[in-house]
C-alpha cells in the first residue's frame, strides 16, 4: 500500500503538471526568472548594496565556466580558489547578479548582494527552495561505500512512476549537494540526494539544508579516517543524518551493520530495517552469484516476496539493492515496481564494470577505494573466476590517516589469501601492499611495486606476450579517485588492441 505522502503526490501530480507554480511569491513566471532580489535576501540574510532591486535571476551558478546568461553568480572561496576574482568575468558572460563576501572594489552594472559566508549562503538558498516544495519527498543517502550505487538504484525504481531530481555524479559535499537540490521545481515529486563528508558537522549541515523525509546510512566503514581519526569518528559523522533529521522523518537502517544499528537505536524516528538478517523488514534470501550476469536473490518486503536478478557484480550489491528497496518502499513504491526498477538498473561508471581487452576480462572498479570496498572487489572477482589467473592492479587508498600503513599491508595479505596470481601496486603505500603480499607467501615476481601507470601497462603487456596472461584471465584495477586508475585501462586498450 502506498504511503500517504506519495499517494498525495500521485493524486496531485497531473494537476500540477498543467498548472506549475513557478514563482516563490505566488505569481506566475517563466524559467528565466526563478529568483528575485528580495527572495535571495530573505534566504541568505544578505545585504543589497547596488544595482537594480527588481532584477530576476534564472538560476544560481558558482562556476563562470558553466554560467549561463541570466544566472546569479555566487562567489565561493576556499583554500585554493577565490570566486571574488571572477566577478568581472561573470558579468561579461551574462551574470545578472552577484553574491559576494566583500563589496567589489570596482562598481559593476548588476545587483550585488553581500553575505557573511558565501558557502553558507549557497546552502541557505537550497534550503529556502526545498521548503517551498510542499509535496516534494526528499530521500537522503550517506555511507562509507555504495551510496552512489544505492542512489542510482533508488532512482531507477522511482523514475518510471514519479518525476525525480537526483544528485548527478559525485556532487555530494557542502557545495555539490546544495547545487544538486537548487534546480528542484514544483513538477518534481521526489529528490534523491547523496551526502558525503570528510569531517564532523558536514552531514549535519546538509541535513539541515535538505530536510529529508527518508534517510539511509548504507554502512559505516574505515574511510575518510584522516579527518575523523577512527571508525567510531566516521560513525558519529555519518550518524548526523539520523540525529539531525526531523522527528517525523523515516530512517532506513542496515541491520547487518552494528554501527548503523547502534546509531539508529539512539533515535526516536520510525525505522525500517534492511539486510540479510532474518529479522529485517526488507531482506534477501537464496542469494545466487551468476558470474558476469550479476546476482540473483529472493527479495522479501514484509510478507511479500519476489525473485530478482540485478546486473551488478558481488554480494555487497545485494545489500545495496536492499537499501534502495527499503527507501522506495518507505516512499510508497510496491514490490512489483521495486523489482522492475532493480532489474532495469545498470551499474554506474567505473564500478565493477567488466571490459574485454584482447581476450582478457578487465574489471574497472576505479571510482574509489577503502579497505572494505577493496575486499569486496577482490572477493567479487575471485567468486567469478573459474580457474583462470587473476591479477590485482591496486592504487593507494587515500584519506586513511594514521591507519594507512597498516591498511595497505593488510591489503597485500588479502590479495594473496584470496588467491590472486599477481599484484601490481602503485602509489605512496605500494611498498606496504607488496610487503603484506610477500609475508603471505607471494614471491617477488608475483608481488611488485610499480613506479608509474606506464610501468603498470608495460608489465601487463609483457605478461601477455610471455603467456603469463591469456584469454579468459582477469585483471582487477582499483584505487582511490585521486589515483586515476582508469587511465591504466585506457592505455592498456591502446597497447593491446594495437
Amino acid at each position: 500500500m502506498e504511503s500517504a505522502a506519495l499517494s498525495r503526490v500521485e493524486n496531485s501530480r497531473s494537476v500540477r503538471k498543467q498548472n506549475i507554480v513557478a514563482a516563490y511569491n505566488g505569481d506566475a513566471m517563466d524559467r528565466k526568472s526563478a529568483w528575485t532580489v528580495s527572495q535571495v535576501l530573505l534566504a541568505t540574510n544578505g545585504r543589497f548594496v547596488s544595482g537594480e532591486s527588481e532584477a530576476r535571476f534564472y538560476s544560481i551558478s558558482t562556476d563562470t565556466r558553466t554560467l549561463a546568461s541570466g544566472d546569479l553568480f555566487l562567489a565561493l572561496s576556499g583554500d585554493h580558489f577565490d570566486g571574488q576574482q571572477f566577478l568581472e568575468e561573470a558579468v561579461q558572460k551574462g551574470a545578472a547578479g552577484l553574491i559576494v563576501a566583500d563589496v567589489p572594489k570596482k562598481e559593476l552594472p548588476v545587483p550585488v548582494i553581500v553575505v557573511q559566508d558565501t558557502l553558507k549562503a549557497l546552502g541557505d538558498l537550497a534550503a529556502y527552495r526545498r521548503r517551498l516544495m510542499d509535496n516534494l519527498i526528499v530521500i537522503a543517502i550517506t555511507g562509507s561505500s555504495g551510496k552512489t550505487t544505492v542512489k542510482e538504484m533508488c532512482a531507477a525504481i522511482m523514475a518510471p512512476k514519479y518525476s525525480i531530481l537526483k544528485t548527478e555524479g559525485n556532487f555530494n559535499n557542502l557545495i555539490g549537494m546544495p547545487l544538486s537540490l537548487l534546480p528542484v521545481e514544483k513538477t518534481h515529486d521526489v529528490a534523491i540526494l547523496e551526502m558525503g563528508m570528510n569531517r564532523p558537522g558536514e552531514i549535519a549541515r546538509m541535513t539541515e539544508i535538505a530536510d529529508p523525509d527518508i534517510s539511509c546510512i548504507v554502512n559505516v566503514q574505515d574511510a575518510h579516517l584522516a579527518g575523523l581519526s577512527s571508525i567510531d569518528g566516521v560513525a558519529r559523522a555519518k550518524g548526523e543524518l539520523f540525529e539531525y533529521g526531523k522527528s517525523w522523518a523515516r530512517l532506513c537502517v542496515n541491520i547487518d551493520d552494528k554501527r548503523v544499528k547502534k546509531l539508529a537505536g539512539q533515535c526516536s524516528q520510525k525505522k525500517i530495517f534492511f539486510g540479510r538478517n532474518r529479522k529485517a523488514d526488507v531482506r534477501a534470501t537464496h542469494v545466487w552469484n551468476e558470474g558476469e550476469r550479476g546476482m540473483a536473490f529472493t527479495l522479501h518486503i514484509h510478507e511479500h516476496k519476489r525473485r530478482v536478478r540485478i546486473h551488478c557484480l558481488g554480494e555487497h550489491n545485494v545489500t545495496n539493492a536492499l537499501a534502495a528497496a527499503a527507501m522506495a518502499h518507505m516512499a510508497g513504491a510496491d514490490i512489483e515496481t521495486i523489482v522492475q526498477g532493480l532489474e532495469k538498473f545498470e551499474p554506474y561508471d567505473k564500478r565493477l564494470q567488466i571490459e574485454r581487452i584482447g581476450g582478457l576480462r578487465v574489471v574497472n572498479d576505479c571510482y574509489n577505494a577503502n579497505p572494505s570496498s577493496m575486499l569486496a572487489a577482490l572477493n567479487t572477482v575471485q567468486a567469478m573466476n573459474q580457474g583462470n589467473k587473476a591479477v590485482a592492479v591496486l592504487g593507494d587508498m587515500l584519506e586513511l590517516g594514521d591507519s594507512s600503513l597498516k591498511a595497505h599491508r593488510h591489503l597485500g595479505e588479502t590479495v594473496a589469501y584470496t588467491g590472486f596470481s599477481n599484484v601490481l601496486a602503485l602509489g605512496e603505500f605500494a611498498w606496504k601492499v607488496v610487503e603484506g603480499a610477500l609475508d603471505a607467501s607471494m614471491t617477488m615476481k608475483q608481488a611488485r611495486q610499480m613506479a608509474s601507470r606506464e610501468e603498470v601497462v608495460e608489465t601487463l603487456v609483457k605478461m601477455v606476450h610471455l603467456g603469463e596472461l591469456s584469454e579468459g584471465d582477469w585483471i582487477l584495477v582499483k584505487g582511490s579517485r585521486g589515483m586515476r586508475m582508469e587511465t591504466i585501462i585506457e592505455s592498456l586498450k591502446k597497447a593491446i588492441d594495437n
